[in-house]
C-alpha cells in the first residue's frame, strides 16, 4: 500500500487539503486502489474538515482518506505511518524546514509545488512534483515499482538534507567567525 501523509493542522490558512482528495479521486479513477492519504494534525476549523470529508464522500474515495484529528510529533508516529511518504508543499524550489526535519528523522519526503507560477523552478529530481499531475504520476509509478523509486527518492532526500545542514568543518568555521575576535573553538 502507498501511504501519503500530510502533516498540517486543518485550518483557514491551509488550502491544500482538497487537492489531495482530488489526487485520491484521480488514482481511484485510474484503477489504483491500494493507497491512503492521511492528514496528520489537529482540526482547528471544523467546516474545512467537513468539506474534506464531504468531497471525499462525493468522489467515493472516503475509504482512502484518513485523519489523526490531533497533532502527533513525527518521532512518535506509528511505524506503519513512518513507512509512508511525507508530502511537503514547496514554493517553487523553496523547501521549508519541516521537510528537512522529516528527512532528518529518516522519513521519506516527497514535494509538491504550491505555486503555479513557479512550476519551472522545481528541481528535476525524484520526489519533486511541480504540479498535481506530477504527484499523481509519481504515486502511479510507485504502485508499479516502489523499491526502485524509493531508492531515487532517498538519494534526492539525502542530497537535499546535505544542502541544508552544515558539515562539521562548516560549523566550526561559522562558529569561529561568530565568536568574539574570530577565535576558533
Amino acid at each position: 500500500m502507498i501511504q501519503i501523509n500530510l502533516v498540517a493542522r486543518i485550518d483557514d490558512d491551509k488550502n491544500s487539503f482538497l487537492d489531495l482528495v482530488y489526487v485520491a479521486y484521480k488514482l481511484k479513477s485510474a484503477g489504483i486502489t491500494d493507497f491512503k492519504v492521511l492528514f496528520i494534525g489537529g482540526v482547528h476549523k471544523q467546516s474545512i474538515y467537513q468539506n474534506i470529508v464531504h468531497l471525499a464522500n462525493l468522489l467515493d474515495v472516503e475509504s482512502h482518506i484518513g485523519f489523526t484529528m490531533k497533532a502527533i510529533p513525527l518521532a512518535q508516529l506509528p511505524e506503519d505511518v513512518k513507512q509512508g511518504y511525507f508530502l511537503n508543499y514547496t514554493v517553487g524550489a523553496f523547501v521549508g524546514y519541516s521537510a528537512i526535519e522529516s528527512i532528518d528523522l529518516g522519513l521519506r519526503a516527497i514535494f509538491l509545488n504550491g505555486d503555479k507560477k513557479l512550476i519551472g523552478d522545481m528541481p528535476k529530481t525524484a520526489g519533486m512534483c511541480p504540479d498535481l499531475n506530477s504527484l499523481i504520476a509519481l504515486i502511479t509509478t510507485l504502485t508499479q515499482g516502489k523499491s526502485a523509486i524509493d531508492t531515487k527518492i532517498d538519494e534526492s532526500n539525502s542530497q537535499l538534507k546535505k544542502s541544508y545542514f552544515l558539515t562539521a568543518a562548516e560549523r566550526s568555521n561559522l562558529l569561529s567567525l561568530l565568536l568574539p575576535g574570530n577565535q576558533p573553538l
